[in-house]
């Protein structure tokens, strides 16, 4: 799996990168660019707008189909790479007509993958906080003549669970390709009442989303980070036999640490709780500088020793509250005695720790 870089550039990237959802290995993505414009939403999901006040690492709430190079990095693909080609992060409210279905067909485009969230066209004015949000739903017929179309819904209670079902045979009925099914998250900066799932809720979602994917054409996909709150996520993974004569611990998310104990059963694996979020958050993705070195700081002083840090909660080269990489790491060396490295898939970890061995 590929994405294309905003200088044209092919990135090697792993489905860790994509939600952990498994995808075909000649996928191609083109994520916005620096030049995409505003996305014109509000929603009250959005993690943009729940974030602390202390937030560093901030990102515009844009949409790859408000960038003027779109088309141009389509066509570059579609001349250069002999790979299946996907448009991601939109929500197809601004600079979505017929004209530019037909602009992005000839480009080249395979598939698009839209944040569809219901059927129900008022519905998706109020969870999107924007007025035109509902011409989407009479666009789709359309554009899935025209590609291989993924339907992202982020469920969420009051909205689009109690009626799950009947959101996804509307998506079959109109021809949609894919659907998958994303627990909202939520944190305490929240402005707009909305909670995350309950057990049950959980629960039905999957029986329903279970029922239609047997019974429909439509793929109905539940990612890893849905298992995982059900307590039920696995990598499919051999345990690994792997121990150290040096002090090693791996930090994780809540919601990986089950699995990466299971995976690593003589190591120190350590779960890190995200209080910068409000403590409703686990995924390792969104950890942060500062929730890691509340755990640092438990761990005894040593010599030398390794401690193992996921590669997905660093944005470039910095956490969400700001610390650089080099920065974090020579912290933690100096002042605990330990050599920080990152992985971003747990195949990725034995082959560390026989780095750091050398």
């Amino acid at each position: 799996m590929y994405e294309l870089t905003e200088d044209f550039k092919l990135r090697k990237i792993t489905k860790y990168e994509l939600d952990g959802i498994d995808e075909r290995d000649d996928l191609l993505v083109i994520p916005p660019s620096s030049k995409a414009g505003p996305c014109g939403n509000g929603c009250i999901f959005c993690y943009l707008l729940q974030n602390p006040p202390e937030m560093i690492y901030k990102v515009p709430r844009h949409d790859t189909l408000n960038d003027p190079t779109l088309e141009d990095r389509i066509r570059y693909a579609r001349e250069n790479f002999d790979l299946w080609i996907r448009v991601t992060d939109t929500s197809g409210n601004v600079r979505f007509d017929e004209d530019r279905i037909k602009s992005l067909y000839s480009a080249g485009l395979d598939e698009i993958q839209i944040s569809v969230h219901t059927t129900k066209k008022d519905v998706r004015v109020k969870l999107m906080r924007n007025r035109h949000a509902g011409k989407l739903i009479d666009l789709l017929p359309m554009v899935v003549e025209h590609f291989r179309v993924i339907a992202d819904i982020i469920l969420t209670p009051g909205y689009n669970v109690d009626d799950i079902g009947e959101i996804i045979e509307d998506l079959d009925r109109i021809g949609v390709h894919e659907v998958r099914l994303f627990p909202v998250g939520v944190t305490k900066f929240n402005r707009f009442g909305v909670r995350p799932l309950t057990r049950e809720e959980l629960l039905y979602v999957k029986e329903v989303a279970l029922e239609k994917d047997k019974e429909l054409d439509i793929e109905v996909v539940i990612p890893p980070i849905f298992e995982a709150l059900l307590g039920e996520f696995t990598t499919g993974l051999e345990p690994f036999d792997i121990e150290t004569d040096f002090p090693t611990y791996i930090l994780t998310g809540e919601l990986a640490y089950p699995e990466m104990r299971r995976l690593f059963p003589k190591l120190n694996v350590i779960m890190v709780k995200n209080e910068f979020f409000g403590g409703n958050i686990g995924t390792a993705g969104l950890l942060t500088g500062r929730d890691v070195l509340r755990e640092v700081e438990k761990l005894p002083e040593v010599d030398i020793g390794l401690i193992l840090l996921p590669e997905l909660m660093f944005y470039g080269d910095m956490t969400l509250d700001g610390w650089k990489r080099e920065e974090l790491f020579s912290k933690i060396l100096i002042e605990k005695g330990y050599i920080v490295e990152t992985a971003l898939e747990p195949q990725e970890i034995p082959k560390v720790i026989e780095k750091v061995a050398l």
